[in-house]
Protein backbone atom coordinates (compact mmCIF):
# COMPACT_ATOMS: atom_id res chain seq x y z
CA UNK A 1 0.00 0.00 0.00
CA UNK A 2 1.35 3.60 -0.93
CA UNK A 3 0.81 6.83 1.12
CA UNK A 4 -0.05 8.01 -2.80
CA UNK A 5 -2.83 7.59 -4.76
CA UNK A 6 -2.58 6.90 -8.76
CA UNK A 7 -3.99 10.33 -9.62
CA UNK A 8 -1.65 12.02 -7.64
CA UNK A 9 1.15 10.31 -9.54
CA UNK A 10 -0.45 10.76 -12.77
CA UNK A 11 -0.72 14.39 -12.21
CA UNK A 12 2.98 14.36 -11.26
CA UNK A 13 4.07 12.63 -13.92
CA UNK A 14 1.85 13.12 -17.08
CA UNK A 15 0.02 16.31 -16.19
CA UNK A 16 -2.60 16.73 -18.44
CA UNK A 17 -2.27 14.00 -20.70
CA UNK A 18 -5.64 11.89 -20.92
CA UNK A 19 -3.85 8.66 -22.39
CA UNK A 20 -0.11 7.31 -22.37
CA UNK A 21 1.19 3.52 -22.53
CA UNK A 22 3.13 2.07 -19.24
CA UNK A 23 6.20 0.59 -19.85
CA UNK A 24 5.22 -3.08 -20.80
CA UNK A 25 2.39 -0.91 -23.82
CA UNK A 26 -0.82 -1.48 -22.09
CA UNK A 27 -2.73 1.87 -22.89
CA UNK A 28 -3.79 3.40 -19.17
CA UNK A 29 -6.61 6.39 -19.03
CA UNK A 30 -6.54 9.57 -16.89
CA UNK A 31 -10.27 9.31 -15.81
CA UNK A 32 -9.61 5.34 -15.23
CA UNK A 33 -7.64 6.48 -12.01
CA UNK A 34 -9.63 5.09 -9.19
CA UNK A 35 -11.87 3.05 -11.13
CA UNK A 36 -11.47 -0.73 -10.82
CA UNK A 37 -13.83 -1.06 -13.86
CA UNK A 38 -12.18 0.47 -16.34
CA UNK A 39 -9.87 -1.76 -18.65
CA UNK A 40 -7.32 1.42 -18.41
CA UNK A 41 -7.17 1.71 -14.99
CA UNK A 42 -3.37 3.16 -13.90
CA UNK A 43 -1.94 1.51 -10.32
CA UNK A 44 0.74 2.19 -8.22
CA UNK A 45 3.35 -0.40 -8.46
CA UNK A 46 6.72 -0.61 -6.42
CA UNK A 47 8.97 -1.79 -9.05
CA UNK A 48 11.11 -3.34 -5.77
CA UNK A 49 8.16 -4.35 -3.57
CA UNK A 50 7.39 -3.57 -0.41
CA UNK A 51 8.16 -7.41 0.37
CA UNK A 52 11.75 -7.17 -0.73
CA UNK A 53 12.47 -4.40 1.06
CA UNK A 54 11.35 -1.59 -1.30
CA UNK A 55 10.82 1.98 -0.39
CA UNK A 56 7.56 3.77 -0.63
CA UNK A 57 9.17 6.79 -2.49
CA UNK A 58 8.55 8.51 -5.94
CA UNK A 59 11.38 6.79 -7.01
CA UNK A 60 10.61 3.11 -6.71
CA UNK A 61 7.28 3.58 -7.92
CA UNK A 62 6.00 3.57 -11.44
CA UNK A 63 2.79 3.60 -12.69
CA UNK A 64 1.05 0.90 -14.98
CA UNK A 65 -2.02 -1.15 -15.89
CA UNK A 66 -3.67 -3.23 -13.57
CA UNK A 67 -2.78 -5.73 -15.67
CA UNK A 68 0.74 -5.55 -16.13
CA UNK A 69 1.13 -4.64 -12.17
CA UNK A 70 -1.09 -8.25 -11.85
CA UNK A 71 1.32 -10.18 -14.04
CA UNK A 72 4.38 -8.36 -12.32
CA UNK A 73 3.07 -9.19 -8.93
CA UNK A 74 5.91 -8.95 -6.09
CA UNK A 75 8.66 -10.61 -9.20
CA UNK A 76 11.74 -8.65 -8.85
CA UNK A 77 14.84 -7.99 -10.50
CA UNK A 78 13.58 -10.39 -13.17
CA UNK A 79 9.81 -10.43 -14.31
CA UNK A 80 7.52 -10.87 -17.67
CA UNK A 81 4.21 -8.80 -18.47
CA UNK A 82 2.87 -8.71 -21.72
CA UNK A 83 4.73 -11.07 -23.77
CA UNK A 84 8.06 -9.67 -22.93
CA UNK A 85 10.90 -9.83 -19.91
CA UNK A 86 11.70 -6.87 -17.81
CA UNK A 87 14.27 -6.10 -15.12
CA UNK A 88 14.88 -3.44 -12.95
CA UNK A 89 17.99 -1.89 -12.43
CA UNK A 90 19.65 0.19 -9.60
CA UNK A 91 19.77 3.73 -10.76
CA UNK A 92 23.78 4.92 -9.75
CA UNK A 93 24.58 6.59 -6.80
CA UNK A 94 21.05 5.39 -5.37
CA UNK A 95 19.71 3.36 -2.47
CA UNK A 96 16.51 3.13 -3.64
CA UNK A 97 16.13 4.48 -7.13
CA UNK A 98 15.05 2.47 -10.01
CA UNK A 99 14.47 1.83 -13.66
CA UNK A 100 12.83 -1.04 -15.68
CA UNK A 101 14.38 -2.45 -18.84
CA UNK A 102 13.41 -4.82 -20.94
CA UNK A 103 15.52 -7.80 -20.25
CA UNK A 104 16.21 -9.51 -23.76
Amino acid sequence: MSKYTPIELWNKFYKNKETVSDYAGRVMKKSACGNPNSDYQPTIDHIRPLSKGGSDTIDNIVICHYKTNEEKADNFPHWKTNGKRYKAKKKKGSKTAYTIIEDK
